[in-house]
């Protein structure tokens, strides 16, 4: 696929935006030490309460040692309506892992975000868990993850602040039979503690094309279901994504 036919590509797709963040497709995978990322951009237009047009751009930066990661993600986007002057959305996320043998790492994470189109004017959390290697093959790999999570969610409107309790689950498989082609699929599940039904159950598809050795093109499907989501969101979201990846420093 030529470069001019992929930017033709990126501004096509329909989206609605998913707000749970699918950690498992922002690891960088290598076997060697030191430092490792990648950039990506994106350019959507946006069908949700209003039309938009969205330009996004991130950042991951991680470094590795034998037996610890530690991992910065940070993402921005500006989105234009037809009515209104700019919105915007961005995220920070921290995490630490620490591999305790060859199936468990221990894992200790933090983020905070916002978004004003759906509502959100700052969401907090942070939590520390369990992560599970159930097959490690070069080709073909599932993870699995348990951990507790406290998050402190501000609404946009004059809504009361929640902080509350969950449980954040997941089960991610990754098939890469080659060297240009890797696909990644994670399901979340995420229910407060102290009342079940107040639960979000996301699913993340990832279909990722190596062009060259520093240049990759992505298709992203994400589908959330949020049983008790903020005010004026629909229950049920979804997003197409088409992005351009930068690889660096790997």
């Amino acid at each position: 696929m030529k470069f001019y036919s992929i930017l033709a590509i990126l501004i096509l797709p329909l989206f609605i935006d998913a707000q749970v963040l699918n950690i498992e497709r922002e690891r960088i995978k290598t076997d060697t030490t030191g430092w490792s990322g990648t950039g990506k951009l994106s350019l959507n237009l946006i069908s949700n309460l209003e039309k938009f047009t969205e330009v996004g751009i991130s950042a991951h930066v991680q470094y590795k040692t034998k037996r610890s990661l530690y991992l910065a993600l940070s993402e921005y986007e500006i989105i234009k309506s037809q009515k209104d002057d700019f919105s915007n959305k961005g995220m920070q996320h921290f995490r630490y892992n620490y591999k305790l043998n060859r199936f468990l790492t221990l894992e200790a994470f933090t983020q905070a975000q916002f978004n004003k189109v759906l509502n959100l004017n700052f969401r907090g959390l942070a939590g520390t868990g369990l992560r599970a290697k159930v097959l490690g093959l070069d080709n073909f790999r599932i993870y699995s993850g348990l951990a507790y999570m406290f998050e402190y969610e501000e609404p946009k409107q004059d809504v009361k602040a929640e902080k509350n309790h969950r449980i954040s689950s997941y089960v991610s498989i990754t098939f890469k039979p080659g060297d240009n082609f890797t696909l990644v699929n994670t399901t979340y599940f995420q229910p407060r503690i102290d009342y079940f039904a107040d639960n979000r159950l996301s699913n993340n598809l990832d279909i990722i094309f190596k062009i060259s050795k520093q240049l990759s093109y992505a298709v992203a499907f994400e589908h959330l279901t949020d049983n008790l989501p903020l005010p004026d969101v629909p229950r049920v979201t979804y997003s197409l994504k088409n992005k351009l990846i930068f690889d660096f420093g790997k």
